[in-house]
């Protein structure tokens, strides 16, 4: 039963540092494995993502500017959609786990 403990949790370590690293690189494919990792709850966790960051980007567009002058999105945005990402990711594969334990006999 230990041993399930160390597992789960080293699942869900793996979908933050892939998540984490998507978020420092700007780099789609570690998020995009951190996606299929978290699969069935990743499909849930995409579209919280894209419905997270169109809440970040309108709702902090009322108090600061979006873009930078070279026309990429503000450092705010940036790290609030990053940090975003992965606490959803994160989430996402813990919601896994404790899906997995109620479908385990």
């Amino acid at each position: 039963m230990g041993w399930r403990r160390w597992v789960e949790g080293g699942y869900i370590g793996v979908v933050a540092v892939l998540a984490v690293l998507g978020a420092v690189r700007e780099d789609p494919r570690c998020y995009l494995a951190a996606i299929v990792l978290a699969l069935p709850c990743g499909i849930a966790a995409v579209l919280a993502i894209y419905g997270g960051y169109a809440l970040l980007s309108g709702v902090g567009g009322l108090f600061a500017s979006r873009t930078v002058a070279d026309g990429s999105d503000a450092g705010w945005l940036t790290a609030a959609s990053g940090t975003l990402n992965v606490l959803v990711l994160t989430a996402a594969a813990a919601a896994n786990v404790l899906l997995l334990r109620r479908l385990r006999p």
